[in-house]
């Protein structure tokens, strides 16, 4: 029986009978070596470096290129399975462990080295110069999706090129490309000083008369604004004047308003006191009319009572007269006749002489009256006349 004690970074698996039995970071295992298998797995990262010679661009010229990665081991079974991380006393476990590491490093190393050439053959020798940290993209993207990499339980932390070189001659081309680049650029910023220095005078002088165009600008500027202040006033004037006028003209206009409304008032006023009165004539002329029909009404009866009464009356003065009449008719004519002139005065009866004497005027032969008679029968006539 043997007892050990792991380091905390170090991930122990203990196997039995082909089966892990326990496993934990930094455990203390009391085993028997005859039936206990133990596995230790490092669990911090490590940095590995590569650098590939010989690489062909897409223009076939030769680079270099150096890098670093950063990994470490996640999946501790799938490691386990792929490299000999088991524990023997007899040997040293940081020599077996590094063996372990520098064997996943070469692994990784082809994995990224066939990443490196399909990127590097894409492009020509100047574009692979420049594109470092897009390569670093590319095969950190490329390496997490990889499946050797996952059934090696590792994980690429980082991926860093540290250089991508051409080789001496393709340097002296493209150094020697570059520096009549730079000497055209020397005399093109010569060039470019001279036109400057042109163009500069002849932007002053565009200044100087664009100045001068400028403050011409300015002068004509402020005449049409003090013009424009001189029309705006004028307008503001003309605007108060007008607005004065209406003022005036509203006023006016709302006096007369005032008045026709008071005249309309008056008149209504008149109209309804002459209604009024009329109403009132009319009412009271109604009223009189009233009591003229009634008086009519009333004198009509008064009519035909009187009419009533006065036909009792002649009612009863014509039976009465019926009456004497009978009462006469029985009676000789003669008394009656007596009896009437008897009555009568002395004119009247002479009168009546002188009447039966014309009715029997054919049996009297002649008539002889003195003037003594025809004057006595005047007199008797007239008395009030005898002396005329």
């Amino acid at each position: 029986m043997r007892f050990k004690k792991f380091n905390p970074n170090e991930y122990v698996m203990v196997v039995k009978k082909g089966q892990v039995v326990k496993e934990g970071l930094g455990l203390s295992v009391l085993f028997n070596e005859l039936s206990t298998s133990i596995m230790v797995v490092p669990s911090t990262a490590f940095d590995g470096e590569f650098a590939f010679d010989e690489l062909v661009t897409s223009d076939y010229q030769s680079v270099c290129v150096q890098g670093v990665t950063t990994f470490m081991i996640t999946d501790y079974a799938k490691a386990a399975k792929m490299l000999d991380f088991a524990y023997t006393p007899q040997v040293k476990m940081s020599d077996k462990i590094f063996d372990a590491v520098e064997s996943l490093e070469n692994r990784i190393n082809n994995i990224i080295k066939a990443i490196v050439i399909r990127e590097v053959s894409r492009k020509d020798v100047r574009a692979v110069l420049r594109i470092s940290d897009e390569m670093s993209k590319a095969i950190l993207e490329s390496l997490a999706g990889d499946e050797a990499i996952g059934k090696l339980g590792v994980s690429v932390v980082s991926v860093n090129i540290l250089g991508i070189t051409p080789r001496p001659e393709t340097r002296k081309a493209l150094e020697a490309a570059a520096r009549e680049q730079i000497l055209k650029e020397q005399d093109d910023a010569i060039y470019k000083r001279r036109n400057a220095a042109i163009e500069q005078e002849r932007i002053i002088k565009e200044n100087e008369i664009n100045t001068e165009i400028a403050v011409a600008e300015k002068e004509k500027e402020k005449e049409e604004k003090e013009q424009e202040m001189k029309q705006y006033v004028q307008k503001c004037e003309l605007d108060m004047r007008m607005e004065a006028e209406e003022r005036e003209q509203q006023m006016k206009l709302r006096a007369m308003q005032a008045e026709l409304s008071m005249e309309s008032e008056r008149q209504e006023k008149e109209y309804a006191l002459r209604e009024m009165a009329v109403q009132k004539k009319i009412q009271i002329d109604n009223q009189d009319m009233a009591g003229k029909i009634e008086l009519e009404k009333m004198n009509k009866e008064f009519t035909e009572l009187s009419a009533a009464n006065e036909k009792t009356k002649a009612d009863i003065k014509a039976y009465a007269a019926e009456a004497l009449v009978k009462a006469y008719n029985n009676i000789n004519p003669a008394i009656l006749e007596s009896c009437a002139m008897a009555q009568m005065e002395p004119g009247a009866l002479m009168a009546k002489a002188f009447m039966n004497i014309g009715e029997n005027a054919e049996k009297i032969g002649s008539l002889n009256m003195t003037p003594d008679l025809l004057q006595s029968i005047v007199g008797a006539m007239n008395p009030s006349q005898c002396g005329k």
